[in-house]
């Protein structure tokens, strides 16, 4: 692996500045201040083309919105004909804006509120994920109050062998999600016997930064086992098998990563099985990428604010940004790439410690190596920002999100502009502007 694997498709460098689509980091800085996420068009469109040309001909790829979402980037995903994986009205409604159908999107969530089982009833969504036994009955009252039938998938919770951070391990015993071996043919049963719903698949996700392949063809043999020995329960064909998603990008330059085209192999090879073949008939998968679309495809732009040593020794700088527009280091402990624009050239060879603005200890990374010549007014880039950052965003301390910004061939659309504090406290008011209410 090499840095190059981290970075945007199109991060060039010339006379020790970056440029992204054509852009240099510098004037998007200027112009839009920091921080800034700032999303390569280009990447996008070549990962998009490339899970579509693997997965062409055993199934279509689910855009997981969870990752990062907006209405630009459902154009692009829209346009490919993919579906996309929501887990709420929000995501819904953002998905429908950027032209993704009904009928293409997929309905996920551990607890769905009334209104997320409206949405499943009133067909505005194609196929409803069920999680647990309760749902069913929910989802079955509301569709015969609709006058329709629904198309449902059910999740499974099977414990597979993933060596991954426990709050992104998403099976096994202390996961929410899906519902246990034990549970499931239950589920089946119960979901063939309502008149409004009808049965397309099964869903089963491990978790996050797979970089086995193969895990992914041994889920879809153990959804197939549940399938063979609850056939009659599936009417229609084919059946769907859903794989999840989870597939590992690289955030440090050593980090492992797995392509499209590996899954995508190791799943044909599984379905070419006879016991697949014989047993249940034709099979559709469903994949859902969501980092592995977009976390590379973006960096996070910052300005150092502030250097001095540590108490107990070495050095820190401060960013104008941290826990409210990424607060995975705070989560799970993750780690990034820094790049100091401007000072590219020079040897990045002194460690600091970053931390944010945030009124917390912050801490943004432990430590990374940059120039000794790190000063106030520098700025930097931290690649691999494009998922579950904006997604996961805050207003921690009344602070403004920042935009989004897609480039390509040197022009920048900023297609989520950056919040103004008129709009942070548009919903909040004083006790003389309320009316009491008795309930």
């Amino acid at each position: 692996m090499a840095l190059r694997d981290v970075l945007p498709l199109t991060w060039t460098l010339r006379n020790d500045r970056a440029s992204i689509g054509g852009v240099r980091l510098r004037a998007i800085a200027e112009h839009f201040g920091t921080p800034a996420y700032v999303f390569d068009m280009a990447h996008l469109e070549a990962r998009l083309d490339e899970f579509t040309s693997a997965f062409d001909g055993i199934g279509v790829p689910v855009y997981a919105t969870k990752a990062f979402i907006c209405p630009a980037l459902a154009e692009m995903v829209s346009s490919r004909g993919w579906w996309a994986d929501v887990v709420s009205v929000g995501e819904t409604a953002i998905a429908r804006r950027g032209g993704i159908p009904a009928s293409r999107i997929l309905l996920h969530g551990n607890l769905k509120s009334e209104a997320e089982i409206d949405l499943a009833a009133s067909g505005q969504v194609g196929i409803t994920v069920i999680d647990s036994l309760d749902e069913i009955d929910r989802l079955a009252r509301a569709a015969r109050a609709a006058g329709r039938t629904v198309d449902v998938m059910i999740r499974l919770n099977e414990a597979v062998d993933l060596v991954t951070n426990r709050k992104v391990l998403t099976t096994g015993d202390h996961a929410k999600f899906g519902l246990s071996p034990d549970a499931t043919d239950q589920a089946i049963a119960r979901v063939a016997a309502t008149e409004t719903l009808r049965l397309r698949g099964l869903h089963l996700h491990a978790g996050s930064h797979i970089t086995d392949p193969e895990l992914y063809a041994r889920i879809l043999e153990r959804l197939a086992a549940v399938v063979a020995r609850n056939r009659s329960a599936f009417t229609t064909t084919p059946v769907i098998l859903d794989v999840g998603g989870g597939m590992a990008s690289p955030y440090l330059r050593a980090d492992p990563k797995i392509s499209p085209a590996e899954v995508a192999a190791a799943l044909r090879r599984a379905l070419g099985s006879p016991e697949i073949v014989e047993r249940i008939g034709p099979v559709e998968v469903m994949v859902e990428p969501g980092r592995a679309l977009v976390a590379n495809a973006a960096v996070l732009l910052y300005t150092v604010g502030v250097r001095k040593p540590l108490p107990g020794g070495g050095e820190m700088l401060a960013l104008d940004g941290g826990l409210t527009d990424n607060p995975r280091p705070a989560l799970y402990d993750s780690r990034y790439e820094l790049l100091a624009d401007g000072r590219l050239d020079q040897p990045a060879d002194h460690p600091f410690r970053v931390f944010g603005r945030m009124c917390e200890t912050d801490v943004m990374l432990e430590e990374v190596l940059l120039p000794a010549t790190m000063a106030p007014g520098d700025l930097v880039a931290m690649p691999a920002a494009g998922a579950y950052t904006f997604a996961m965003s805050s207003r921690y301390n009344v602070l403004p999100r920042p935009p989004v910004l897609f480039v390509k061939d040197g022009e920048v659309r900023e297609v989520v502009r950056r919040e103004t504090l008129e709009e942070v406290l548009a919903g909040q008011r004083t006790l003389n502007e309320t009316e009491p209410l008795v309930v």
